[in-house]
């Protein structure tokens, strides 16, 4: 009985505690502005909202005056943020939407969980992370967040707390990568060249499973591709392209050329005894391998089964000594839960 209970808590330990290591700035609980309906214009910074109605999130709409009413709605809120220090990556986090989402912040899309009709997906108990581009922010005056809702059926809305947070790996980071991806299932060698034409993919938010995007029954292969741009010196010391963690196994390119992956990495230095879908992939690499201007970073996924894609962060490129420092501070080699189960099962 001790046994049982002793493993009850190690995985409830493991579960509970993610390796992304965020810190909350602001918190966004309380009420919001609400309306049901759907305009894509409402999305627009510059829409008048101020007739809506206003309820809290944190709990469901129909205990909040709809009860009943299934379908689209919006939720909008202005916000005032801090002056952050260079490099530093905003996170807006929503603990749960019932049952899909579209983000939108100063009216540009930030991510989405979940599919709207015509394939109608729910993703209700999965927490949202989605990045805030720098560019998008007004430091000197209020930034609009819109949320766009749609619920099946039963309880519908933003059900959990939201917040803004700061990421503990923007600091070291030379170049965020987080973000908006091109992505498509299948494989093809050709989806890895510099010059391949990736307009028709579909777009998604990563780091996130991208079952929680579309591909609720998707296994196997799918590639990844982001475009970005590099305005750094082209000689100097060695990079190291940071790309989270994966599930399950990846291959990356830069530029067409090959950079690592994870069981090449299991050989190295960087690899901190895990599972492949727990690993922080990170690959080092020459500094002159990046174009001054356009560069293209192309991961090609494998799957088994369960969740599968780039699910969780950091995702950019570090220095050297950057990244070993951040390693040592943030990474556990191993968690608890594992160490118990190599001492009992192995």
């Amino acid at each position: 009985m001790r046994f049982k209970i002793l493993l009850t808590l190690l995985i409830a330990i493991t579960l509970a505690s993610p390796a992304q290591k965020l810190k909350q700035i602001k918190s966004l609980s309380g009420y919001w502005s609400f309306s049901v309906g759907d305009d894509v214009k409402w999305r627009l910074p510059d829409h008048v909202f101020s007739g809506w109605d206003r309820i809290s999130i944190g709990t469901n709409w129909e205990s909040q005056g709809y009860d009943g009413y299934n379908g689209y709605a919006w939720y909008k809120r202005r916000v005032e943020i801090p002056k952050l220090s260079a490099n530093t990556k905003l996170i807006l986090q929503i603990e749960r939407i019932d049952d899909a989402d579209e983000v939108y912040f100063n009216g540009t899309l930030i991510g989405r969980m979940g599919g709207f009709p015509p394939d109608v997906q729910t993703a209700w108990s999965q927490v949202r992370r989605y990045p805030v581009p720098s560019e998008l922010i007004h430091f000197d005056g209020a930034n609009v967040i819109a949320v766009r809702v749609y619920d099946v059926y039963l309880n519908g809305g933003i059900l959990g707390q939201a917040g803004l947070y700061i990421d503990a790996a923007s600091t070291y980071m030379l170049t965020d990568l987080s973000g908006l991806w091109k992505f498509k299932p299948g494989n093809s060698q050709r989806y890895s060249d510099y010059n391949y034409n990736d307009e028709s993919w579909d777009t998604v938010n990563v780091p996130q499973t991208w079952e929680s995007q579309g591909y609720p029954n998707l296994d196997g292969y799918a590639w990844y591709r982001k475009t970005f741009s590099w305005e750094r010196a082209g000689s100097g010391e060695d990079v190291v392209m940071v790309l989270g963690r994966i599930d399950d196994k990846d291959m990356v390119y830069l530029n067409g050329q090959w950079i690592g992956s994870i069981d090449e990495m299991k050989k190295g230095s960087y690899h901190a005894g895990k599972e492949d879908y727990q690993t922080l992939r990170a690959y080092r690499i020459p500094r002159n391998m990046l174009h001054r201007g356009k560069n293209v970073l192309a991961v090609r996924v494998w799957d088994d089964r369960l969740d599968g894609g780039i699910y969780e962060g950091p995702l950019g490129i570090m220095t050297v000594q950057a990244f070993e420092s951040y390693f040592t501070e943030h990474e556990e080699r191993k968690s608890l839960f594992e160490y118990f189960l190599d001492r009992f099962f192995d």
